[in-house]
């Protein structure tokens, strides 16, 4: 048998690549015989910019003719790969090729985990194997999250538990609570539920935020209507909240609900939740917001005597209001307003006016000593804490974080309460 082969195979190139296979072998005079080779030429890709100019090989006419001078082989890119089954299906049958196979630039085939791969040369790059990302679940199928039924504002829980509590120190417990706490705190859910519904642009993202919504407006309408059927007197508390919740909603209007008058307004009607209470404990005897007849005459005193009754309980719920607005802007200069020393020097300013209030009415028998340290301590930590972070950026370290700060928070929040309740 004499077999008769061609002096060089076509190179593999960057635009097209060949395989030359037997394919039948015809018989010759004298009992020889010899294998006739089929050239198979993948076509590049449809961006090559080869075109169909390089598909042309010299010395590769014909099976039976010599090839001449050959060309240089040249490197096959790192994307190009050897030609495999779905050449065979193509040329055979004129199908395309699956898009999934073809090999391109743009999609490097992945290689599997602990396979080495074929060997590359030194200016190739390797590719690394990569997982798969999940499937995620149909749009449809989502529900709101935890963001959407649970505010992410630390700080905002000390500021509805405090207040009811001083009021009920002060002047005592009313069953009454039991229905207007519940009530209070559905308010504030209703307040974050909203907030975030105004200032969503989705649609789809609305009708998620509708279910916690729907909730909290209900929870809190059913509890408010109940707690105001039964204490009617609670409806003049109605004169000084609403101004307050009144800018408070303005500003989720306009996409402010985290600037700092936003803050300020919904501290201060927070603060007022000590005055509601007192009023719940003596049965909203005093007058109008404790302002008429007979309003010295009921629990809570000052430590002289001297104040007693709503004059002491609004002297607390002043402090009260103070402590928690004076938070709003200490907090900012931490976190949103970092570096703003104008916002920190009116924070600071605001502290130690208050302290320096605090230490004079405790010399005259009017506040706790301890009420009035407790001032000056905030107010050196109003520049103390903030001038720290400011380093901690600046020298690229890890600074406080808004849970951490809110914990700090709540310590301070029952140092402000002992030093009320007990002298």
């Amino acid at each position: 048998m004499r077999i008769r082969s061609f002096s060089q195979r076509p190179p593999r190139s960057s635009c097209l690549a060949v395989r030359q296979s037997p394919v039948r072998a015809t018989s010759q005079p004298g009992g020889l015989s010899r294998l006739v080779y089929v050239s198979q030429t993948r076509p590049s890709s449809p961006s090559d910019p080869c075109g169909d100019a390089s598909s042309t090989r010299p010395g590769n006419q014909s099976g039976d003719s010599t090839s001449g001078p050959s060309q240089p082989p040249r490197t096959a890119p790192s994307h190009q790969s050897r030609p495999g089954p779905d050449d065979d299906v193509m040329l055979a049958t004129g199908r395309p090729r699956s898009t999934s196979s073809v090999p391109s630039a743009q999609h490097p085939p992945q290689r599997r985990p602990g396979h080495a791969g074929p060997s590359q040369s030194p200016g190739q790059t390797s590719t690394a194997w990569k997982r798969p990302a999940p499937a995620r679940p149909a749009q449809g199928g989502r529900r709101p999250g935890r963001k959407a039924w649970v505010p992410n504002q630390h700080g905002a829980w000390s500021m509805l538990v405090l207040p009811p509590v001083v009021g009920w120190v002060v002047g005592g417990f009313s069953w009454v609570n039991l229905l207007l706490i519940p009530a209070w705190w559905g308010a504030y859910l209703t307040y974050w539920a909203w907030s975030q519904w105004l200032r969503t642009r989705s649609a789809q993202r609305r009708v998620l935020l509708l279910v916690p919504l729907l909730v909290y407006t209900g929870w809190t309408g059913v509890l408010g209507l109940v707690t105001v059927l039964v204490t009617p007197y609670l409806l003049q508390w109605a004169v000084p909240l609403a101004p307050l919740l009144a800018v408070a909603a303005h500003q989720v209007w306009r996409g402010r609900e985290r600037s700092l008058l936003s803050g300020l307004s919904t501290t201060a009607a927070a603060s007022l939740m000590a005055a509601i209470t007192y009023c719940l404990a003596v049965g909203g005897a005093g007058g109008f917001l404790g302002l008429g007849a007979g309003a010295d005459n009921l629990p809570g005193s000052s430590p002289n005597g001297e104040l007693t009754g709503w004059s002491w309980m609004w002297l607390v719920t002043a402090l009260t209001a103070a402590y928690f607005c004076g938070t709003v802007p200490y907090i900012k200069s931490m976190i949103r307003e970092r570096f703003n020393t104008v916002l920190l020097a009116g924070t600071v300013a605001a502290h130690t006016a208050v302290a320096a209030v605090t230490l004079w009415l405790a010399s005259g028998g009017y506040l706790p000593w301890a009420h009035a340290v407790l001032w000056v301590v905030l107010a050196v930590r109003s520049l103390v804490v903030p001038l720290r972070q400011w380093r901690l950026v600046r020298g690229h370290h890890q600074p406080l974080r808004p849970r951490q700060l809110g914990l700090i928070e709540i310590v301070m929040c029952l140092a402000f309460l002992l030093s009320v309740a007990t002298y």
